[in-house]
């Protein structure tokens, strides 16, 4: 009977063991098919590898290696069809207003082809995982525009400290089993369509909050900046995108940390420029109804954007 009562305890405790590590190295197998990234395999096991999951809809599955990237032989010489990489949030993404195809980087003009890595809702987090993923390619442009900033509060809100067991221990799994991090993502966009979010998140944010998010993009944009040096990109534009409450003289709560450190930054990074679109507005503009709420410009706001960065971008030629 006590032999019996083992047996019945390994085939409940070791059995789904078992059948989630088949599907654990399926699903690795399924996502290398897909990406053609080897580094997949490696995940959890070898902590340079990173994976951002965006959209399984659009296939936006971007997997990085940081060792690599900082190791790997690099081709200093730019090709002749150059690129401008924009990185930002759903105020550089299309969608919005009367203009739900467009974004400002539609309105951009240049003779470089333009590659768009804004997306609704991310952070730089979101980006400098992009970026890696790109440059590890052996892909690179010519210049950045990192357009970061309304979204950075998302870091203190989904990473703040909890003490709780389960919300650390759900945190270590989804950053070692590939099967646990899709899961979880594919049920918070699956929540997210129905207008419920299970996200665990801060709700209230203090002053120290603030400061940590900012520090986050401070972090964030060095690395993304070194980055460019390295690779022997031209130069790195910060831009600020007007909205409804900083023409209002209504800034947010993280503003005034966020200046903060884009002033450290300009200050220390010679191939870095600051653009804060708001103060290339002329008077009459500024009259104009610019906005569908209080961040998200209309396609007049999104032409007169487009127009104020290529014009500081073509005129530092």
């Amino acid at each position: 009977m006590h032999y019996k009562i083992i047996s019945i305890f390994k085939i409940i405790f070791f059995l789904p063991i078992i059948y989630l590590t088949i599907f654990e190295i399926f699903l690795r197998l399924l996502i290398f098919l897909f990406t053609f990234n080897p580094d997949i395999m490696m995940y959890g096991i070898n902590k340079n590898i990173n994976i951002e999951l965006h959209s399984i809809k659009n296939k936006e599955l971007y997997i990085s290696n940081d060792y690599k990237l900082l190791n790997k032989k690099i081709n200093k010489t730019l090709n002749k069809d150059g690129e401008i990489w924009i990185f930002g949030g759903s105020t550089s993404n299309s969608g919005f207003c009367d203009s739900k195809n467009l974004s400002w980087v539609d309105f951009l003009e240049s003779d470089l082809k333009k590659k768009n890595f804004s997306r609704n809702g991310v952070n730089s987090s979101f980006s400098i995982n992009i970026l890696k993923n790109q440059l590890e390619k052996q892909e690179k442009p010519e210049l950045i525009i990192w357009a970061n900033k309304v979204n950075e509060v998302i870091y203190v809100k989904r990473n703040f400290k909890n003490n709780d067991y389960f919300h650390s221990l759900k945190k270590t799994l989804k950053e070692n089993i590939v099967t646990f991090y899709l899961f979880e993502e594919l049920l918070i966009r699956l929540f997210d369509k129905i207008d419920i979010n299970i996200r665990s998140e801060k709700k209230i944010l203090s002053k120290d909050d603030y400061k940590l998010s900012s520090e986050n993009y401070y972090q964030n944009t060095i690395e993304a900046i070194n980055l460019a040096k390295i690779y022997n990109i031209e130069k790195f534009y910060i831009v600020s995108i007007f909205n409804k409450l900083n023409l209002d003289n209504k800034e947010t709560k993280f503003y005034k940390f966020y200046e903060e450190k884009v002033n450290k930054i300009i200050t220390r990074e010679s191939i870095v420029d600051y653009i804060n679109t708001k103060e290339y507005l002329k008077l009459e503009d500024k009259q104009k109804e610019l906005f569908c709420d209080v961040m998200h410009q209309n396609y007049i706001g999104k032409v007169l954007t487009g127009k104020i960065i290529s014009d500081y971008i073509n005129d530092k030629k």
